[in-house]
């Protein structure tokens, strides 16, 4: 197999294991009951019309947080060589594994040319490692509880939600990466 076709499958099979993993362990619904559970938000469910739209928008900021991770992860798992702990990156396959990654993610949705470019560009946001955390929680804690006297409860569980996406998005290079 070729380093251009390598890369493609592996960003293919990344992107259906992003999906799977949001899909399959229902992390978005999973995150927001932990939270309204822990803080006996109950009322937070109504009216359902604004909680299904809330609950809308953090699936997408965890799905374009997590495809940041996975193509930035999974290229950086791409070397020209490897003696021991001297590893020289092969920039050339992680940058066609990162476009092949958005491109296969873009299909598994089902989305057309702009609104996939627009998906890929909206996940730029999270393009600073340093300013990542931070962003993703001050996102993600209005929409997750919009009371203002809430908010630090709602930002520290936004910072929580964040290191478990890491983590998945860990899990997930390592096995697409270890299946050979």
């Amino acid at each position: 197999m070729s380093r251009a076709d390598e890369a493609e499958a592996r960003a293919r099979l990344a992107a259906q294991r992003l999906l799977g993993h949001l899909e399959g362990e229902r992390l978005i619904p999973r995150f927001i009951d932990s939270y309204i559970m822990g803080f006996d938000r109950k009322h937070l469910k109504s009216p359902p019309d604004q909680f299904l739209a809330r609950s809308n928008q953090l699936g997408r900021l965890a799905l374009l947080l997590l495809g940041r991770l996975l193509a930035e992860k999974g290229g950086g798992e791409f070397y020209r060589l490897r003696l021991g702990p001297l590893r020289l990156a092969d920039n050339a396959a992680a940058a066609r594994f990162r476009e092949n990654f958005w491109r296969a993610l873009a299909a598994e949705l089902k989305l057309d040319s702009p609104a996939a470019a627009g998906l890929e560009r909206e996940a730029e946001a999270y393009a600073d490692p340093a300013a990542r955390a931070a962003l993703f929680r001050q996102q993600v804690a209005p929409l997750l509880d919009p009371t203002p006297s809430m908010q630090d409860k709602a930002e520290h569980a936004g910072q929580k939600f964040y290191e478990a996406l890491d983590k998945v998005a860990e899990q997930v290079v390592r096995r697409v990466f270890s299946a050979a």
